[in-house]
Order: structure tokens, then sequence, then C-alpha cells
């Protein structure tokens, strides 16, 4: 599929812009050819407006790359493949037509089948919610444009796709893989194909909306995936750290998963800490003891110094063989990484 950012250029283009959605080579104000403009002089010898944009686009590129960690910088050339694959197809389809990029995506998207009136009655109806106090007749334009516009992007994707498999596209980007260690409480076998270390959050609202993606995918996959919670209380969350060792002291009861449970759907003030032990039927002194000694301080302190060598920055931060996977994404985006990976193994094992 081509990238999110490829479909913006996709819809600038819809609007009548230009396939880069900036020049790369203009007029100055004075008229100028930036190659010709001199900025300045050094021992006599002129420097170039264009000398100097050249320097400024490999600093910032400098710039940009050292601040990412190995994950974030094969999203960033991956992205970009996908844009620069995608140019330069149409480009290629567009001069064999004869036509321009521009005309080819509108060619393309007038391709979209017509939106009809059952299409927009559906849609309201699914956002009901959303659309107040206003009226099927009163919304029905305007979702008509939403959905005539979705499904010319949709047939604009077709197309590029159609283009990649034509051109028998291989994609080598190597997507890297971070050494950590799958130790805490696991579910699953220890010999699964697959083992996913999370590292997470209590306070975090991210991490509590990827706990139904979890559960989508250890229902998927069963016994092929092994799942590791690893903690990762971040500094902004005043609560995350005292939950986190109360999960710890959990953990050393048998009870980590059901304690975990009740911490992503409750409340994280002590009170809260102390009854969800109680309800879950723990020993509540050795508990108590356990969290007001901090027994568990080097646990997530451990599991915390192990993120941060990881690159992790930020919750939850999923690496899945090694493969990171940053933030609370779809369950679509976790089976496609988990599929190669279970086809690797199984062509490995051949």
């Amino acid at each position: 599929m081509i990238s999110r950012l490829w479909l913006v250029a996709a819809a600038c283009m819809l609007c009548g812009f230009p396939l880069a959605c900036s020049t790369r080579e203009g007029a100055s104000p004075e008229g100028a050819a930036p190659s010709r403009q001199v900025v300045a002089e050094i021992g006599g010898k002129p420097v170039s407006l264009a000398e100097l944009d050249a320097w400024i686009k490999e600093d910032l590129y400098k710039r940009e790359m050292a601040q990412k960690n190995p994950s974030e910088l094969f999203e960033l050339r991956s992205d970009a493949l996908d844009r620069m694959l995608a140019e330069r197809l149409v480009s290629k389809e567009a001069q064999n037509k004869g036509l321009t990029s521009e005309e080819l995506m509108k060619e393309q998207s007038a391709k979209a089948p017509a939106v009809t009136e059952e299409e927009v009655a559906a849609f309201f109806d699914q956002n009901k919610a959303r659309m107040g106090n206003q009226t099927l007749e009163q919304v029905a334009p305007a979702i008509r444009r939403f959905l005539e516009g979705q499904k010319k992007q949709e047939a604009w994707t077709k197309h590029l796709d159609d283009l990649r498999e034509q051109a028998k596209v291989v994609i080598k980007l190597e997507q890297p893989r971070v050494k950590v260690a799958a130790s805490g409480p696991a579910r699953g076998p220890e010999g699964a194909p697959v083992t996913i270390v999370e590292f997470s959050d209590f306070e975090c609202p991210y991490c509590r909306r990827a706990e139904s993606t979890v559960k989508q995918v250890l229902d998927r996959y069963q016994d092929r995936v092994r799942f590791v919670y690893r903690h990762f209380p971040l500094g902004i969350h005043p609560r995350a750290r005292p939950a986190a060792e109360a999960a710890a002291c959990a953990d050393q009861q048998g009870r980590f998963w059901d304690y975990h449970e009740k911490l992503f759907s409750g409340g994280l003030e002590d009170a809260d800490l102390q009854r969800y032990a109680s309800e879950l039927g723990l020993d509540t002194a050795s508990f108590q003891q356990c969290v007001s000694q901090h027994k568990t301080k080097d646990v997530v302190m451990s599991d915390l110094e192990a993120g941060k060598a990881a690159g992790v920055s930020g919750t939850p931060a999923f690496f899945v063989n090694g493969i990171m996977i940053s933030g609370a994404r779809p369950v679509d985006f976790f089976t496609k990484v988990i599929d190669k990976e279970l086809q690797q193994g199984a062509k490995a094992g051949s």
C-alpha cells in the first residue's frame, strides 16, 4: 500500500497542485536563478545561493538523523522510499500516456464508482452522534463530497498498487532488529516463533488503548506468540511508578495479569492499589509491605533502563522479534509484521 504521506501529495494534485508540493527550483524575487545568485565571497570567490541551500539540506539531514533511533530511521526511510517509488512510477506512466502526473491522477480518480443514496444514508446512521441536531437532508451534500473524495483516493491508490505490481517492485530495505531481553511476566509458550516485548506505563492513555489490540493479537495467534510485559513508567505520570511497583508485587504472588487488568481499568491511587490486592485475594499484609518498602523498585528500574537502551522514548513500545513498533497502532499493523516473521520462520525451517 502506498504511504499516507504520498496520499497527502495525491490529494494536493486533486486540488490542482503539482506532484511535488514544493518546487525544487524557482526564480528569486529579482528574477535571478538561484544557482547564479551570490550570497557571499570568500577569498574573492563567490558563494552561490544554490551552494548554501545544498549545505543547509545536508546539515538538516544530519541533525534529523542523529536524533533518531534505528527503528525511527527505518520508518523515515521506508516512508520516503514509498513516496519516491510512487513518484517515479507515476512519472513514467504519465509519460507513456502523454499526460502530466496531475492529468493521470485525475483520469484514474475519475474511474471511482459513484456514491449512492444508500451509502450516504448509511454513513449518516453510523455517525449520528457526531451530527448533532442536523438532519440527513442538511448534511447529505457534505457527506457525499466526503465519500466521493474517499472513493477517488481509493481508486488512485489501487492504480498505484497496480503500477507497483506491473513494475515488479521489490523492497529490500531491511527493518532493524533490537536485542531486548524477554524477561518479565509473560503469556504464551517459551518456544513460540514470535516474541513480543511491550514496554508500557499504567497511567498512559495510549497504553490503555493498546490493551484491546494486544488481546486481539493473542487471541489470533494463540501458541505462536509469546507476549512479555516490561515496565516503563514515564516521569510525566506521577502514579505510573507506584502502579508498576504494585504490579510487580502482585507478580510475586503469581497474580500479575489479573492485577495488570485492574490497573488499566481503574484508578491508580494508593487506596486503589491496595483494594485491587484485596479483591484478587492476595496476601494483603505481604502485598502492603512489598509496596510500602518499595521492594520491587529494582525490577521496575531494570525494565526502564532496558527500554531506554533499546531506544524507547515513549509508551507503548513493542518489539516483535526485535522489530520496534511505537505507539498504539491498529491490529493490522501488528499482524503484518507477525505474519512476515512466521513466514520467514517457516522458510528457515523447511
